[in-house]
């Protein structure tokens, strides 16, 4: 049996996860709900619609994390799969997870992709729906996450689960996976099973807040763990992504002082939309010409932000922090 193990927090999303989960065919699984302290959402009056639900509640809020880790304690499936409460799976999303594993009996540890078609009809949803299924698709081989990962529960509860230090979805998650696969453990990517999720509907100011943030806590941790495992965040590619993007935004500056770093800002602006022309090709395939180049503009923002606050993490992190090990 798979118990989907969900945190929620103020999210009326919830409703539809739900009836998204309920929609499976062929797999025996059950639902655990764990809400953290919701203050604005009624999420027992939404789950009381669903009386297979087992609902736990905190009367305080204590993050993600806790209330993860919570839900796999009561969990009574041999595999837990996590689930955001704004994320949706297909009805066919289940059993081909519960599948892969009767197939591979060593593997241990599973992650779906996220599928390029958003929940949410606007802008940003669209952008960063084809962007992560396009990082997934190219750049992630394994990888564990807390929002489409699957893994068995002996093991989750062996390693510790979540570390509760992290208060906010950000990093918590990340952690743990770095710290399986730096273990040894078989943790796979599965391309062929997906799931939606919904993204926030404005980049300018939640989002940046948002995504700055993970950025920030995800460099800490690459820095503090010496066991080094490569991901997405400092493959060699987006190493030279990032890099890049800071030497655009740098010549740029000094450009307005030193007219000829202009020409090196465009050059390098060049070597950006070339290293992202498949991303871009994506965008332009999914919705069109227009959606592709405010898309282009925002990548290289979005990029951009991400550099500048992973700079901030591993800074943060050299001054005053210890590497651990795994």
């Amino acid at each position: 049996m798979i118990s989907i193990v969900i945190a929620t927090y103020n999210d009326p999303e919830i409703k539809n996860c739900l009836d998204s989960i309920f929609k499976s065919e062929g797999v025996d699984f059950e639902v655990v709900v764990i809400d953290d302290a919701s203050t604005l959402v009624n999420v027992k009056s939404i789950v009381s619609q669903y009386p297979m639900v087992r609902l736990f509640v905190f009367e305080k809020n204590k993050g993600p994390a806790a209330a993860r880790n919570l839900g796999v304690r009561e969990a009574r499936g041999e595999l837990v799969f996590f689930l955001d409460s704004d994320a949706q799976i297909y009805p066919d999303t289940l059993k081909k997870m519960a599948d892969r594993f009767e197939q591979d009996k060593e593997l241990q540890g599973l992650t779906i992709l996220w599928s390029d078609e958003p929940i949410r009809n606007n802008f940003l949803n669209k952008f960063k729906a084809v962007e992560t299924n396009y990082i997934g698709k190219n750049f992630w081989t394994r990888v564990f996450g807390s929002n489409g990962s699957v893994i068995y529960r002996e093991i989750f509860l062996k390693e510790g689960g979540f570390d509760e230090n992290f208060k906010t979805a950000d990093a918590e998650d990340f952690y743990l996976g770095m710290r399986l696969l730096g273990r040894g453990y078989k943790m796979k990517l599965a391309k062929d099973i997906s799931m939606k999720h919904c993204y926030l509907n404005h980049f300018f100011f939640v989002g940046l807040k948002k995504y700055c943030q993970r950025a920030f806590l995800r460099a800490m941790v690459i820095y503090q763990i010496k066991n080094h495992i490569e991901t997405t965040y400092n493959s060699k590619k987006f190493k030279i992504l990032y890099a890049v993007s800071l030497l655009i935004l740098i010549f740029t500056v000094f450009g307005f002082v030193f007219r000829p770093l202009f020409w090196l800002a465009l050059v390098f602006y060049l070597i950006f939309l070339f290293m992202s022309a498949g991303l871009y090709f994506c965008f332009y395939k999914k919705y069109g010409l227009i959606f592709a180049a405010r898309a282009v503009v925002l990548h290289y923002i979005y990029i951009l932000l991400v550099a500048i606050a992973g700079a901030g993490g591993l800074s943060y992190a050299f001054l005053f922090k210890k590497k651990n090990s795994l």
